[in-house]
């Protein structure tokens, strides 16, 4: 287990050096980070699970893609001050219904997928991930804010 954690160490900076998108690159490598420290995988259980969790990603990052590409002519005519008729605004909501299904059946499938890989504490670990993460994410910024706001007070002599 702490070999694969020093290996991400290791080698995530020296990629990531060489990656022109690095808050996209740094992000990956933090969830990658995060998952195997917080859940505990073994050597075996990473083996198996991150092939499938990067095609679980993929499969998800395609659909956002569809959807962006789908919803591509209404952001079009509300860039441009178009109207929208009522007929295609029924049309868009009725795509993001679909899409979103979509990304719901890939999780589902997914998260059926790791059974037998994951335990059922680690797969409710993985469930919840991205819930605690954006929790994180909250209490990081308004922290950030309020020790700026301090550096800001300060320097009003």
């Amino acid at each position: 287990m702490k070999n694969i954690i020093w290996i991400f160490l290791i080698t995530i900076p020296l990629g990531l050096a060489a990656q022109p998108d690095y808050d996209k690159a740094s992000r990956k490598a933090m969830m990658v980070y995060q998952i195997t420290d917080k859940m505990d995988l073994s050597e075996e259980q990473a083996e198996k699970f991150f092939p499938k969790y990067r095609s679980h990603r993929k499969v998800l990052g395609e659909i956002e893609e569809d959807m962006k590409e789908s919803f591509k002519s209404i952001h079009e005519s509300l860039k441009d001050g178009s109207d929208l008729s009522d007929r295609d605004l029924d049309l868009a909501i009725k795509e993001m219904e679909s899409f979103e299904k979509k990304k719901l059946k890939a999780r589902i499938d997914f998260m059926n997928e790791l059974d037998g890989i994951l335990t059922t504490k680690q797969r409710a670990q993985l469930l919840m991930m991205p819930h605690g993460m954006k929790k994180e994410a909250k209490e990081k910024i308004k922290k950030h804010k309020k020790q700026k706001k301090r550096r800001h007070n300060r320097n009003k002599w």
